[in-house]
């Protein structure tokens, strides 16, 4: 119920503070950086009960606005920006034509964003993902270079505006769960890029469109270890309030690994189904 509160809250910040259709770029990413944040601040939150236009018919919890949902709104709404602007440079067809019609939108997202004095966040996050776009219109043939640009940007997003020790602390948990996700979202879109000729580091360190057992292993060590990071980083943030150290908790060291376990289950149930043929 917390969780599910957070994320309505959230979604209700990014209405507010950035647009109703900014509420498109609402992500669970998002929300965990909202969690980790507050919990970082130790930041008093509160909850409310309400309808919504996606539940008109029954009140959901939500939690109330406050300065931690707000930075998140921005910092959703500027990624976002950048994330589709660098689609309609680098897109074709369908995919190209949904950032077309997503762009003024998110540019008004980005600027009423931008009103917050996040200018700098805006720079870093561009130049990350200029950085990140150009490692993979090279043809890197490396999955540690790209998940460690995105991970800086998450890293960036996560310690934005914050100071001294808990800057650092905040930071080398956005990498290390920025990296993560990255190595995660390749690994589950492995064959799918293949098949329409989509950058994809597997594809060009294996040179096939789907992992053998021993390297999905080998795989999924790999972001065990970016999570055994992102733990360390946790353990020595003092989160007061119980109810967002659980959820936090439970992110990392039961959510995260189940995900691993169901994208390396999934591809190893489609290699036996291809050898049973």
């Amino acid at each position: 119920e917390f969780y599910k509160g957070t994320y309505c809250g959230l979604c209700r910040a990014m209405g507010k503070c950035t647009g109703q259709c900014s509420r498109f770029a609402l992500s669970y990413d998002m929300v965990f950086l909202a969690l980790v944040r507050s919990g970082s601040a130790n930041e008093k939150v509160s909850f409310g009960k309400t309808t919504c236009i996606a539940h008109p018919f029954h009140k959901r919890t939500y939690m109330e606005s406050n300065s931690t949902l707000e930075y998140c709104s921005a910092a959703a709404a500027i990624l976002n920006y950048h994330k589709i602007r660098d689609d309609l440079s680098d897109e074709k067809g369908l995919k190209r034509f949904r950032a077309a019609c997503a762009f003024p939108f998110a540019a008004y997202g980005r600027k009423k964003a931008l009103r917050r004095d996040l200018g700098e966040l805006d720079l870093r996050i561009d130049q990350g993902l200029k950085r990140l776009a150009q490692v993979e219109s090279a043809g890197t043939r490396s999955v540690d270079e790209p998940a460690a640009l995105f991970g800086e940007i998450l890293g960036d997003i996560l310690s934005f505006g914050v100071e001294g020790h808990s800057a650092r602390i905040l930071r080398t948990l956005g990498v290390s769960v920025g990296k993560w996700i990255y190595i995660a979202d390749a690994l589950e879109d492995w064959a799918e890029d293949a098949k329409k000729g989509r950058y994809n580091p597997f594809i060009l360190l294996y040179g096939k469109e789907k992992p053998d057992p021993s390297e999905l292993d080998s795989i999924r060590i790999a972001m065990k270890n970016e999570l055994l990071a992102a733990e360390g980083a946790f353990d020595l943030m003092d989160v007061e309030d119980p109810d967002v150290k659980h959820i936090i908790e439970n992110i990392l060291f039961l959510g995260l690994p189940s995900r691993a376990r169901d994208i390396g289950a999934e591809r190893k149930k489609k290699s036996r189904k291809e050898e049973d043929r």
